[in-house]
């Protein structure tokens, strides 16, 4: 309860910080914002457990269990190379969706390897696809959010933008750490699961507002 309180407050602090509109996922520059937070908290908030759960659950050393998040990060590289060679090619909300989607896959498999004991490459292969999913979504949501900005509003929007991917990748370590601490006393994997379970379905709260991100022309955002 203390926990959700805490959320809760958090929340309501960061309005004035966000554009119009934004918890509630209205269409555009608030969901743009909305999306980028989301997509923060399901990868950051999954990823700090993948290095863990591969020494713990795997018996991989410390170095080789860094690797995977090294895998993530090249793979995020390079998918943020290839938008941006795609260019107009590539639909902004159509990069959001399947970045969006990939994340949502990655930490999905993350859970059932955890579950079901599935060998660690299954939970390795997906996060460098999630990585390849923040690499093609993330660039795309600065682009969009300036677009969906007036010179006078720019400012204000882009660090909307920053605070809500900051402010994600908080709370989702914050919520993580609290179940992990919870099911600690139960089975040895349900620690593990009920971290990815949680961010699958933040995974999937960004999945759902992705859509909602198309770009409209510029109108001045106001605060929340």
């Amino acid at each position: 309860m203390l926990a959700a309180a805490a959320v809760a407050v958090a929340l309501l602090a960061v309005r004035p910080l966000m554009p119009r509109g934004t918890l509630t996922a209205r269409r555009g520059l608030p969901s743009v914002i909305l999306t980028r937070g989301l997509a923060s908290a399901a990868f950051f908030g999954a990823e700090v457990y993948l290095p863990y759960l591969l020494v713990e659950r795997y018996a991989f050393a410390p170095t080789f269990a860094g690797l995977t998040l090294t895998g993530g990060a090249i793979a995020w590289a390079a998918a943020s190379a290839i938008q941006g060679r795609l260019g107009t090619r590539l639909e902004h909300r159509k990069a959001v969706r399947i970045g969006s989607a990939l994340v949502l896959g990655a930490v999905v498999l993350a859970l059932v390897t955890t579950v079901l004991a599935w060998p660690a490459a299954v939970a390795i292969a997906g996060w460098i696809f999630a990585g390849g999913g923040m690499g093609l979504m993330y660039p795309r949501l600065s682009v969009m959010t300036l677009a969906l900005s007036t010179k006078d509003t720019e400012g204000f929007n882009s660090s909307a933008m920053s605070i809500s991917d900051s402010l994600g990748g908080a709370l989702a370590l914050a919520g993580t750490g609290i179940v992990f601490a919870a099911f600690a006393t139960a089975a040895p994997s349900a620690s593990f699961a009920g971290v990815f379970a949680l961010t699958a379905v933040i995974g999937a709260a960004a999945v759902a507002v992705a859509p909602r991100v198309a770009v409209v022309p510029a109108a001045v955002s106001k605060r929340a």
